[in-house]
């Protein structure tokens, strides 16, 4: 909107499409017992002037060709989270991405706190990694699914989803 209350520019196609992406990839890893929320983005699209708001992701993909989508990842605590589980929802993302690439930071967030960070998370249009830095989190790592295959393999992941190691995402 500029000064005078006219909209000149709208994000909301393309955050429409991305908020599909989200979608997908939070229900996928529900299927697979991870509770989860994420934030993605779109990059390196075609021209998007002319992207309406309810277009079929698959078609949107098809023809803004992202080079990939990166975002955020929080996913709740649980002993019951596994590496295979994480690998199997981002393997059936990628697929339904038409095999664009996905690369998240993901932020593991104790149990108990949970649901007043992803309350707060869920409003923000975009967020940062400093944006975790007072929140009750046991871990980050950077997870990513490519053409070659995923960036961790589950016995890594299974130690990653149990916060024991720590990688700087900064």
């Amino acid at each position: 909107m500029n000064t005078k209350g006219k909209i000149v520019s709208s994000n909301y196609p393309g955050r429409a499409m991305n908020t599909q992406v989200e979608n997908i990839l939070n229900k996928n890893l529900a299927d697979g017992g991870i509770t989860s929320d994420s934030l993605t983005f779109g990059f390196g699209v075609e021209d998007v002037s002319d992207l309406k708001p309810n277009m079929k992701l698959s078609d949107y993909i098809s023809t803004y060709k992202p080079e990939y989508f990166a975002g955020y990842l929080v996913i709740k605590e649980s002993p019951n989270n596994t590496g295979a589980a994480l690998t199997s929802a981002f393997l059936k993302t990628f697929e339904e991405l038409q095999h664009t690439p996905l690369v998240v930071n993901v932020w593991m967030i104790a149990e108990e706190s949970y649901d007043e960070v992803i309350s707060e998370f869920v409003k923000l249009p975009d967020v940062s990694n400093s944006w975790f830095e007072d929140k009750n989190t046991i871990g980050s790592f950077q997870f990513s699914v490519t053409a070659e295959g995923v960036n961790n393999d589950d016995s890594k992941l299974n130690n990653l989803l149990k916060g024991g190691e720590w990688l700087d995402l900064y």
